[in-house]
């Protein structure tokens, strides 16, 4: 037993130095020039605002509510320190656009956690910067156009993938008179949808369970995407929460090796032979676009590309997958959990669905402008997802001035979606589940940021709103849609999360129309 106390007082030890240490070195990186930031909580030294940002998470039962209580307090521009770090938080449209759009130039790099710069080593879209950043995101941007994002082409991906799903809840329904719809439906939709574009194979019977898996994976994990695994040095995670920083480690290396899979077998086929690589007007998918590019720079410099090798597509397919499934899977679960409770609703949208498609065939994007009705409500949908919690945050590289504030190069900014999306100053009644906000002021849908805003805005916007339309819009045309048991009245389960994850045990109840 006292072997046993003298081990707990050691590691208590350790780690109150090893705090001490990390304080030291935040104030060490103390900027020296602060400018004239906008209000907020007065810090304390070395700790900043953590402490009273934790007391108002605490409080109001999550961080979205801690940030809403900032701008209420101190104005749609607030400053927050963390630790010796300023980070400024932008809560309304006009002044996003200004800094994040007009002054995009200023802020492009993130502050990245150093556990992802650990696992990615500045790899990748999401959690890396500089060049090599800006190159994969103009190459991805690029490689979505061959491949007809936003398009006719994208359009028969997600139908073809619904029309799949959809064949499957018949078969249930002709069964049972009922099919009994769980998040997993929304999962493998949008899951398969990113895989057929990213690596050309759906997921089927046989692929599914694996899917699953690594979805279950990454979701466990969702408990280290918070404010202190993404903060501390990665030593420290090993050290003390080895738990946590394998979890993190595992997760994204399970979905990198699924992703990556199939671009290591088709770039050894192409190696042998077997396989030859041709320009095509209309690429099969994201891989082979990749590989056709790093056969390119191949030639061009006679060896591997430092941006351009399977290392780096790895984790951009790791990236896309992540953005494009979780995200979109989320959103549309909380969307039909949220019309199911408001049948009125959906009435309104299918009454226009009809019209617009004289009940007799598929929705399409090209009836996007005729639709004004299940516009506005997808957009209110996301508003009340909001995904993130907190907003990645990204460092200026120059002095910006805006409002009478000056924030100096080296603090961080962001506009904080989700203190965003609740502001009562653009959205009325916040609370309130209310598309035709959207429709008494059309200017407001230009004000809904889900994606964020900038430069660093979400690469793959123009998949999200494709399959947000389209599988809404037909599955309203197809689908009684109530619920099955009780709708939870909370859809986040790490409310002091970075991220937003929802109770995902409730269930739907389709019948066909």
């Amino acid at each position: 037993m006292g072997r046993c106390y003298r081990t707990s007082l050691h590691k208590n030890i350790i780690l109150l130095l090893a705090i001490i240490f990390f304080l030291l070195v935040l104030v060490a990186s103390i900027p020296r020039k602060t400018g004239k930031l906008p209000p907020g909580p007065t810090p304390l030294p070395l700790i900043g605002n953590i402490h009273q940002l934790v007391y108002q998470a605490w409080k109001g039962k999550g961080i979205v509510a801690a940030l809403d209580f900032y701008r209420k307090k101190y104005g749609n521009a607030f400053t927050v320190w963390l630790g010796p770090i300023p980070a400024v938080n932008i809560t309304n449209f006009d002044t996003a656009h200004e800094i994040f759009v007009k002054n995009g130039k200023k802020c492009v790099d993130r502050q990245l956690a150093p556990i992802f710069e650990h696992i990615t080593g500045g790899l990748g879209i999401l959690t890396a910067n500089g060049e090599g950043w800006a190159e994969m995101r103009r190459f991805t941007l690029l490689a979505f156009r061959k491949l007809g994002v936003g398009g006719a082409q994208m359009e028969k991906r997600i139908m073809n993938e619904l029309d799949g799903r959809c064949s499957e809840l018949n078969q249930e329904i002709s069964q049972a008179g009922r099919a009994i719809v769980p998040v997993q439906f929304f999962d493998l939709t949008v899951g398969s949808v990113i895989n057929t574009l990213l690596v050309g194979k759906r997921f089927d019977e046989n692929t599914k369970d694996d899917f699953l898996v690594i979805k279950k994976l990454f979701d466990d994990s969702a408990e280290t995407f918070n404010l202190f695994d993404l903060s501390v040095p990665v030593w420290l995670l090993k050290w003390f929460f080895p738990w946590r920083y394998n979890m993190n480690l595992n997760a994204r290396r399970t979905i990198r090796n699924h992703v990556g899979k199939e671009a290591v077998e088709r770039l050894e086929r192409v190696e042998s032979g077997e396989l030859i690589l041709e320009e095509q007007e209309e690429p099969k998918d994201f891989v082979d676009v990749f590989l056709g590019k790093m056969r390119e720079e191949r030639e061009k410099d006679g060896g591997d590309d430092k941006n351009y090798n399977m290392s780096s597509l790895k984790f951009v397919l790791q990236d896309l997958w992540l953005a494009g499934q979780g995200t979109t899977a989320t959103t549309l679960y909380v969307g039909f959990m949220l019309l199911a409770v408001h049948q009125d609703i959906i009435q309104k949208v299918r009454k226009e669905l009809w019209k617009v498609t004289n009940n007799s065939r598929n929705l399409s994007l090209q009836d996007r402008s005729n639709t004004p009705y299940l516009n506005a409500t997808i957009a209110e949908i996301q508003r009340h997802a909001s995904i993130l919690n907190v907003n990645f945050w990204r460092i200026n590289s120059e002095t910006i001035h805006f409002d009478g504030y000056e924030v100096a190069p080296g603090a961080l900014m962001t506009a904080q979606l989700g203190a965003l999306h609740v502001n009562e100053e653009l959205f009325e009644s916040p609370e309130k589940f209310d598309p035709e906000r959207f429709l008494r002021d059309e200017k407001l849908i230009q004000q809904l940021i889900p994606f964020g805003i900038g430069k660093r805005s979400c690469v793959g916007e123009q998949i999200a709103k494709s399959e947000l339309y389209l599988v809404f819009g037909n599955l309203l045309l197809r689908y009684d849609i109530k619920p099955h048991g009780p709708i939870l009245s909370s859809y986040d389960v790490f409310p002091y999360g970075s991220a937003k994850f929802p109770d995902v045990s409730a269930k739907l109840e389709f019948t066909r129309i």
